[in-house]
């Protein structure tokens, strides 16, 4: 049993009418439940910190030049930030006063609030502090997000600011809430990011980074009991890289011109449900159950259209892209630029949730659990690359160059194969800030209890 009733009966005073009355009795009846309650979020972390890909990323969604340090980045990683005390410094941020969790997170904050107030939540060491306060200032996206969408605090909502709930603690990692909070700032907005040639192997980066609105009832971070669920968002992202060359000369009066990966990546939304909260003899037993998937991933090397780029209510379309350029200089035929042509495409599904279970000391530990796709078994760029079909074209000159093929494809796929190591890396940074993975999902517990009372009736 998880519930109790209390009646109370007592009888009342009559003041005017006791001769001609017997007094009445009064009564009331209430229903209290101890609901089995957990906090958890749902995202991915970041296994390597590249500092100048997230300053790129993270300038981009800010909409100011970030320039922090791989150790500033680690620090905010490592720290975990109390969300209650947040949003009790958030409600400062937005001057409101006697109100509850809930209230403050019925409102709307810019990405520079809801920063400012993660800085001024207690415990965050100096580094972690000083990171958030930069990026708080230099943010100029003016958006202001509805804060439910980040958080969902379920009952423990409807506590004043500055109470707190016995036995659960809600916690959430700094980069990661504050990256969640910025790419809900984006909201359907394309973000653009130019790497130039600081990708190792790569002449020239682009990328284009859409991200889809949240599913509504599904917030990043959740408190709740059984049945409450926390998605991430889904995400596509165009990479379009030029491939430093080389030696360009194939032999037989071959020479390569231009090498290029048109990479797009969709990653739908994973997701997290708690399903079950036990304590079969005590707080000390506690075990939380989470059934957890990754997104649904699809990639292409091939041309998309920029028009429905940013548009999640419909799907991509995909053609062949301009894989190279070739010449050809023989003694009687001299092409100075032949076009090779292809694309290739690669998804990750079976993705059947998989039940993650949590102990007491899994909880206090604030221990993340990974959840993985079954068909991902090597590394997304060499997927593509590996199934990459080519033709060539003369363009317009009727000529059947189809032979040339044999010597051009195998040197394509190895410049392709030896910058797939670079693209993974910055493909999972960015990925990984936007708190999501491919064919992963990340999954902690950080507070959980079976025995917070609540009135019900």
């Amino acid at each position: 049993y998880n519930a109790v009733q209390v009646s109370l009966k007592k009888q009342g005073t009559l003041y005017f009418a006791g001769s001609i009355m017997a007094p009445p009795t009064l009564g009331t009846t209430a229903i209290a439940s101890a609901q089995p309650q957990a906090a958890f979020s749902v995202g991915s972390r970041l296994a390597s910190l590249n500092g100048g890909i997230l300053n790129a990323l993270l300038g981009g969604l800010l909409g100011g030049n970030i320039s922090l340090s791989v150790m500033d980045y680690n620090s905010l990683v490592s720290a975990d930030v109390d969300v209650l005390s947040f949003t009790d410094a958030l409600a400062t941020q937005l001057h409101l006063t006697g109100v509850s969790y809930s209230d403050v997170l019925a409102s709307k904050a810019t990405i520079g609030q809801i920063a400012t107030a993660m800085a001024n939540v207690p415990g965050l060491d100096r580094t972690a502090k000083i990171a958030l306060q930069t990026m708080a200032s230099s943010a100029t996206n003016t958006v202001k997000i509805p804060l439910s969408t980040l958080i969902d605090l379920g009952s423990v909502g409807d506590l004043g600011l500055g109470q707190k709930p016995a036995g659960l603690s809600v916690d959430a990692s700094a980069l990661s809430m504050l990256t969640a909070a910025a790419a809900l700032a984006n909201g359907t907005n394309q973000v653009a990011v130019n790497l130039g040639a600081t990708i190792p192997g790569l002449a020239s980066t682009t990328l284009a980074i859409a991200i889809g609105e949240p599913m509504q009832n599904s917030a990043w971070l959740a408190v709740g009991e059984a049945g409450t669920v926390g998605r991430t968002a889904q995400t596509r992202i165009k990479l379009n890289a030029s491939v430093t060359l080389g030696n360009s000369n194939l032999g037989g009066g071959i020479n390569l011109l231009a090498v290029n990966l048109p990479l797009n990546v969709e990653v739908a939304y994973a997701e997290a449900k708690l399903t079950d909260i036990t304590c079969p003899t005590g707080p000390t037993s506690i075990k939380v159950s989470i059934a957890a998937q990754p997104g649904v991933v699809e990639a292409h090397l091939a041309n998309s259209s920029a028009s429905g780029f940013a548009d999640f209510t419909k799907p991509q379309s995909f053609s062949d892209a301009e894989i190279a350029d070739v010449s050809l200089k023989l003694l009687l035929i001299n092409l100075n630029l032949l076009q090779i042509t292809g694309s290739s495409a690669f998804s990750a599904t079976n993705m059947t949730p998989t039940t993650l279970t949590y102990n007491a000391t899994d909880i206090a530990n604030k221990a993340i659990k990974t959840v993985s796709t079954k068909n991902l078994t090597q590394s997304l760029t060499t997927s593509l690359v590996n199934n990459l079909s080519l033709s060539i074209n003369a363009l317009g000159l009727g000529l059947d160059v189809t032979a040339l093929l044999g010597t051009v494809k195998p040197a394509v796929t190895t410049l392709l194969n030896g910058v797939t190591a670079p693209v993974d890396d910055l493909l999972y940074n960015v990925l990984g800030a936007l708190g999501v993975h491919v064919g992963e999902a990340d999954v902690r517990v950080t507070g959980a209890t079976c025995g917070r009372s609540v009135l019900v009736q």
